[in-house]
């Protein structure tokens, strides 16, 4: 398989503060937390890492007794703000949402030696979902499974939309289309919302996103659901009968994750009440529902189950790189 080559710039912003805060180590656990907290998600408002951080928020504040505030932070899909976030102070009031693109693949790509943070840097929380992504088509092009990709790019160069060219979605698409030899393009956006949208219009041939994402386009018939990025097929209507790729003999995919995560370094007692807090927000009814609506699983694994995760992805990436 051909190497993949991936470029990719990133504006990549430092503040220094005149006044420094203490480094995370120096916070007492048992008083902490003393003030509001900050939940960092480095993609796009609307999508499903941000519904789930914005609802979790309320009950993270029932928990801690203290505001728990729900921000975004774009650009390089998510590593600007994983950047931002490893070069500024030490601040276990501040905490960061991340995921395969920027532990797993950004770092195993041309171009890595422009990225300023590692996952050592970082310490693993609790993971907020594991998610299935899916391939849809503009339903204009009549394509509805790989052999229709096939012939379609025999014609025409392969146009698809994804949150991040180094992102999951991304590489996903980038490992299944080398091995298939296809002429292809990634063509980036700042949300999943808004590559389905591209799709939708005609922009692009192709989307990758969350299930959930792409079902309202689906249902109403302006995207076609062409294949599951996993090793069985989705549980979710109306992507039951669609094409997964390890009946199709393809070994390249994995869950999307989103954890949560502190500095290297910060407090054990600090880290185990966030733990807490979030494996209690998480047994609420209404969380429960959300995750069924926004078709993810439920998954808070650990930060040594985490850690395996990565090194699992990175195998995987390594592996296509070959």
């Amino acid at each position: 398989m051909r190497k993949l080559i991936m470029t990719f710039s990133m504006a990549l912003i430092v503040l220094f503060s005149v006044f420094s805060l203490p480094s995370a180590e120096e916070y007492d656990a048992d008083l902490w937390p003393e003030r509001e907290i900050t939940v960092i998600c480095p993609w796009a408002v609307g999508g499903v890492a941000d519904i789930v951080n914005r609802s979790l928020s309320p009950y993270l504040q029932e928990e801690l007794g203290v505001p728990v505030l729900a921000t975004n932070e774009l650009g390089a899909g998510g590593n600007v703000a994983l950047t931002n976030y490893i070069m500024g102070d030490s601040d276990p009031y501040e905490l960061i949402l991340g995921g395969e693109g920027g532990f797993a693949i950004s770092p195993n790509i041309e171009g890595s030696d422009a990225i300023a943070f590692s996952y050592d840097d970082f310490e693993p929380v609790i993971n907020f979902y594991s998610a299935i992504m899916v391939l849809t088509a503009d339903s204009s092009l009549g394509i509805s499974n790989l052999e229709d990709i096939k012939e379609y790019a025999a014609s025409h160069r392969l146009t698809v939309a994804v949150n991040g060219v180094t992102g999951a979605e991304g590489f996903l698409v980038r490992a299944l289309f080398d091995e298939l030899g296809l002429d292809y393009v990634l063509v980036n956006y700042n949300g999943a919302n808004l590559a389905l949208a591209a799709a939708a219009r005609g922009e692009t041939s192709l989307a990758v996103s969350h299930q959930s994402q792409a079902l309202a386009s689906v249902e109403s018939g302006v995207l076609t659901p062409v294949l599951v990025f996993d090793g069985k097929r989705s549980d979710n209507p109306p992507f039951q009968d669609v094409p997964c790729l390890g009946e199709l003999g393809y070994d390249t995919y994995y869950p999307n994750t989103c954890e949560l995560l502190v500095r290297k370094g910060t407090d054990e007692g600090i880290v185990k009440k966030l733990q807490d807090a979030y494996l209690a927000a998480f047994e609420r009814p209404e969380m429960k529902e959300l995750y069924d609506t926004l078709l993810i699983e439920m998954d808070p694994m650990p930060g040594h189950e985490y850690d395996k995760h990565i090194e699992n992805v990175r195998e995987i990436v390594r592996g296509t790189l070959e």
